[in-house]
């Protein structure tokens, strides 16, 4: 019998028969691995998120917190990055804040090229524009001609351009800020796109691939309507110099300081005007300009801008000149702080 099974063509080897279940094996378990691969890439996506969520957390907290400390002063953080990245969004909005500090003149101040600016004085009260830019100090004496007058500085502008209007008793009577803002990008790859999370002078942005930006928080403008009647306005802008080369190291250490904060505006204002420009993204700017502004919408749809106090346009209603505060005429009390923080 055990001859006649030895020359059987019919039986199988114990190889083949291994080989079959190993082969069994190996279809089950490719089986398994293509079921389970969108719940695998799922589980890391998700995973990723959270983490580029925790990290821009920690990020943002530390910025407000270093922003608003004394010069030089700061704290060294070290991050898990895995499949985030950092890196720096220079100039990635810009603002102009200008308005009348003392005095009852009305005074214009605009850009007009550059490395100069043109100042209109209602009143004829302007002598004298004291220009700051970037720290290179300069004093100008004003000639008007057909009721402007053309300051020229020898540098090209600064990304911080600071213009006091003097009267002839040496006193600021009024005030003209532009500047450049710089933040930060943290990125991480997902399984269909990037997401993407932009802190921009104390605003957050965030978007995943192929959707448009949501905006999660703006930037701290705020108005108040007090109870005696008048009004306050206050506005910490936050810039963020980031000196080094985009990190996407496992282990990555970032070194925040603090340049001191910087205020702009402090007291009484009359006639304060705001542009912006944001350019993350081309909605940005309108999406800003529409939420400060949609109080005044209201209140233009319903006919109450009479009694209406808060952010509205500057003159043309269609916003392309700005955004001021109504009453336009109306001394309002401010403060705007800039916030500088270097990355290192």
């Amino acid at each position: 019998m055990k001859r006649e099974l030895e020359h059987d063509d019919t039986a199988l080897s114990d190889v083949i028969g291994m080989v079959m279940l190993l082969s069994m094996i190996v279809i089950v378990l490719s089986s398994a691995l293509i079921i389970l691969q969108p719940y695998i890439t799922d589980y890391d996506d998700n995973k990723n998120w959270s983490q580029a969520k925790v990290i821009a957390d920690q990020i943002d907290e530390r910025i407000r917190l270093v922003g608003a400390s004394p010069s030089d002063t700061g704290t060294i953080q070290t991050f898990e990055l895995a499949s985030t990245s950092i890196y720096g969004l220079d100039n990635a909005e810009y603002w102009i804040i200008s308005g009348d500090v003392s005095g009852t003149d009305v005074v214009n101040v605009a850009i007009s090229s550059f490395n100069a600016v043109s100042v209109n004085s209602l009143n004829s009260t302007a002598t004298q524009a004291k220009v700051n830019n970037g720290g290179n100090i300069t004093l100008h004496n004003l000639i008007f001609e057909n009721g402007t007058a053309i300051v020229n500085f020898e540098n090209f502008m600064d990304k911080l351009l600071i213009v006091e209007i003097l009267d002839s008793d040496s006193t600021t009577i009024h005030k003209f800020v532009r500047l450049e803002i710089s933040g930060l990008s943290i990125e991480t790859a997902l399984s269909n796109g990037d997401f993407d999370i932009d802190l921009v002078n104390g605003a957050r942005m965030e978007k995943l691939h192929g959707e448009a930006y949501k905006v999660i928080r703006y930037p701290s403008l705020r108005h108040f309507s007090m109870p005696d009647n008048s009004q306050q306005l206050s506005f910490v802008l936050v810039d963020v110099d980031m000196n080094l080369v985009s990190g996407s190291s496992h282990s990555f250490g970032l070194q925040m300081i603090s340049q001191g904060p910087m205020t702009l505006f402090d007291g009484d204002v009359r006639n304060i005007r705001m542009s912006m420009s944001n350019e993350i993204d081309d909605s940005m700017t309108e999406r800003y300009m529409s939420n400060w502004m949609e109080d005044y919408n209201m209140n233009l749809a319903s006919g109450t801008l009479n009694s209406y106090e808060g952010f509205g346009p500057w003159k043309r209603v269609s916003g392309i000149d700005g955004m001021g505060i109504h009453p336009l005429e109306k001394e309002i009390l401010t403060e705007i702080v800039l916030h500088r923080v270097v990355i290192e």
